[in-house]
């Protein structure tokens, strides 16, 4: 039993997380969100024209190594989760593609070995050998342990819809700790891209809401400022009276604190590092179509890498009943901005026609106009209160910033995705927002 009072600044998954585990303990949880719906970035969308299918323009993934996640999922009735694997296959004009069963090496025979060998050594690398391999970025790393440039440019195309940009600008560390998976000590092939919620993962966020109280919930509700003093909270709001509390989460996009008015005595390190922590611009564009016109392989779903704008191209309605399909465009980096401005009638064609040229199916402009039906589109580079999908760390960041945006500031803790082990994953958002609410029942 607790009588604690707690304030969550952000209403995504992070904050919704730490708002249900203090809800469970008997604190009273304000939850202030400055957008107009729950969820942050996770966003599931329905089309009008075809209801019974769902797809995902934000976060879409829940790995087999998940386990808070799927806890979750479990605490609110929503296992089974629903299969989401993909078999791989790239296209670049030259040749036709071919589907490659989920997990299943894609590249040389001579780069798998090198990989086999890098996968046995990581794990007994010492923290300098980690901070050094932080100094590099992906691509050259990969170049250093002998990959050929083809092989190079695959895992390029491969790596980028992980980080949200090219892996010439990720963090090597980041990028072995994704694909190693050495938070759970095994190594998943399908790197965590195993599951998602039946019926979308939106449910998650309105079960952990329900949870809450709705009423506990404010929307359209920005925060100004945040000032200490007495060991008490005051949390300053836009047009509402300032609200006094034990305790704060903040659980926003580490840009987003430096539009805080943290008074006199701010946390400069923490802002310091919030202002050079970059976040991947990332495009999602769901096109409905009126038939599966697309391979469908046994036991997987269907996704092509290619070259042009469209970038990673899946189906999003893998496993859901109906003639009708979604293609989903997963579109990063220079990609993202282009997609981002296309136009919307051009795009949903565009992106049903490179599908169908990547496995040589026979089509026509009569073809994309019967098939493409309806299209949207979520560029989260444009988003005004995330300002992209998740956070991107660059070569020598991840030692070096992570630890300051983690750091309690007095009595106020941090939560989301960009501080967490899974970073960029809903895994990572769920985490840390545990782990804020376990330290301000600690205090």
């Amino acid at each position: 039993m607790t009588d604690k009072t707690c304030v969550v600044i952000g209403a995504g998954l992070a904050g919704l997380s730490a708002a249900y585990e203090l809800t469970l303990r008997n604190c009273l949880v304000t939850v202030l969100e400055a957008a107009t719906r729950i969820g942050g970035r996770v966003l599931t969308h329905r089309f009008p024209s075809a209801r019974e299918l769902n797809c995902e323009l934000g976060g879409e993934w829940i790995g087999t190594d998940h386990h808070e996640m799927q806890r979750l999922c479990g605490d609110f009735g929503l296992l089974p989760l629903q299969e989401h694997r993909y078999s791989n296959s790239f296209w670049s004009h030259r040749k036709r593609a071919h589907l490659v069963a989920p997990g299943k090496w894609c590249m040389s025979e001579k780069s798998f070995r090198i990989w086999r060998k890098f996968e046995r050594d990581f794990p007994r690398y010492t923290p300098h050998q980690l901070r050094e391999l932080d100094k590099l970025d992906w691509w050259t790393k990969l170049a250093e342990l002998g990959f050929a440039r083809e092989d190079l440019l695959r895992r390029d195309l491969m790596g980028s819809t992980d980080f949200g940009e090219t892996i010439r600008m990720n963090s090597a560390y980041t990028a072995a700790t994704e694909y190693l998976s050495t938070k759970s000590q095994t190594v998943d092939d399908t790197d965590e891209m195993d599951f998602k919620v039946r019926g979308g993962n939106k449910r998650l966020v309105d079960a952990l809401a329900d949870a809450i109280g709705r009423p506990n919930i404010h929307l359209e509700t920005e925060v100004t400022g945040i000032v200490q003093r007495g060991g008490r909270v005051t949390v300053h709001v836009k047009g509402h009276r300032p609200i006094r509390t034990d305790f704060c989460i903040c659980a926003i996009p580490a840009h987003c604190l430096g539009r805080i008015d943290w008074g006199n005595d701010p946390p400069e390190e923490k802002l310091a590092a919030a202002r050079e922590l970059q976040y991947a611009r990332i495009t999602k564009t769901a096109v409905l179509c009126s038939r599966r016109f697309w391979l469908q392989p046994k036991g997987s779903g269907f996704s092509v890498c290619t070259s042009l704008a469209s970038d990673f191209c899946f189906d999003s309605t893998y496993g859901q009943e109906g003639e009708k399909g979604i293609l989903c465009s997963y579109a990063v980096g220079d990609k993202a901005d282009d997609i981002a401005s296309s136009p919307r009638e051009k795009l949903k064609y565009w992106i049903v026609e490179d599908v169908a040229h990547a496995f040589h199916i026979p089509w026509s402009a009569r073809d994309s106009k019967r098939t493409a039906v309806a299209v949207e589109r979520q560029p989260w580079q444009r988003d005004p209160f995330t300002g992209g999908a998740y956070a991107f760390y660059r070569p020598g960041q991840w030692f070096t910033l992570r630890p300051a945006l983690a750091k309690p500031f007095k009595h106020v803790f941090f939560a989301g995705e960009h501080i967490a082990d899974w970073q960029g994953f809903m895994e990572g958002a769920v985490v840390t927002g545990k782990a804020a609410a376990d330290a301000v029942l600690r205090s």
